[in-house]
């Protein structure tokens, strides 16, 4: 068993998944539709900030936690940026889920570093 010819069969696998043909498809109309497909790419580059800036212990700001409200209101009142945003959060979970198979799989070890 060659572990990069395993790889490569999940990338195949995960590539004929219903969530990847489904991303795909809803991709390729976004990408006709410049202004969707902005307010797509602020949307979520907005929630990842807030996202960064929690994880960095920043906290929660609110006055961003709104702005990414609002946004969303609007993705949600377009039908082309709804659908890709529904489909790309069906796919994310996908990917979520491999990795923390992945993360639990192979974890034994993991435990070296932590502090006893």
């Amino acid at each position: 068993m060659n572990i990069y010819d395993k790889t490569h069969d999940l990338v195949r696998a995960i590539k004929e998944s219903p969530e990847y043909r489904e991303f795909m498809e809803v991709k390729k109309v976004i990408d006709t539709d410049e202004q969707a497909k902005k307010m797509v790419k602020d949307f979520i580059a907005k929630q990842m900030e807030l996202e960064y800036d929690m994880m960095g212990g920043k906290g929660e700001d609110k006055s961003k936690t709104e702005q990414i409200q609002q946004m969303y209101q609007l993705i949600v009142g377009n039908s082309k940026a709804s659908a890709f945003m529904q489909s790309y959060m069906k796919f994310q979970r996908l990917v979520a889920d491999i990795y923390k198979i992945l993360g639990d799989s192979v974890a034994e070890g993991m435990d070296f570093f932590e502090k006893k």
